[in-house]
């Protein structure tokens, strides 16, 4: 797979990358002290609209301390894909302490993604990967597969919301 650059448009059929750069719906706030980006992600639980047998589910904001992923001769090999079928999932790099900073513009994680197939698993053939800053945020829309984060080079510390 060619790892491409994050970019709004590109990761669109995926759910929606968290960024200043590059966004529309930028608002001057405090007193013109600070940039607003609104609706950044469409925040999805589809729990509410589903069968009885399914819990509604709640907001769930948590911290992932993720670590990097080995690889083989600059290569990694995907395992595993999942979903969340009835929740988007955000993910927001955040600096944590232990944790260095590195230069906002190099990749600091891999987002793996895959569209569904007619029979309801991964369709290999749609298997994208981006390369992800420490200042660019996913979110996947619910029902998106995608693999566990993948972390380049050093540990980094997400910011996480999921309904569960």
């Amino acid at each position: 797979i060619t790892i491409e650059p994050l970019t709004i448009d590109a990761f669109k059929p995926y759910g929606d990358v968290i960024q200043l750069e590059g966004n529309k719906n930028i608002v001057i706030a405090n007193q013109g002290t600070a940039k607003r980006v609104n609706h950044v992600a469409k925040l999805e639980n589809w729990r509410q609209n589903t069968s009885p047998s399914v819990k509604n589910g709640t907001p769930n904001m948590c911290i992932f301390s993720s670590a990097p992923r080995p690889t083989a001769g600059g290569r990694f090999e995907v395992k595993l894909l999942e979903r969340h079928p009835f929740s988007s999932q955000v993910f927001m790099p955040i600096h944590q302490h232990g944790v260095h900073s590195t230069n906002p513009d190099e990749p600091c994680y891999l987002v793996i993604v895959a569209e569904n197939g007619p029979d309801d698993k991964p369709d290999l053939s749609t298997i994208r990967a981006f390369a992800a800053s420490s200042t660019q945020g996913i979110n996947y829309k619910a029902n998106s597969w995608h693999s566990p984060m993948v972390c380049v080079g050093q540990r980094v510390n997400f910011l996480v919301l999921v309904w569960e």
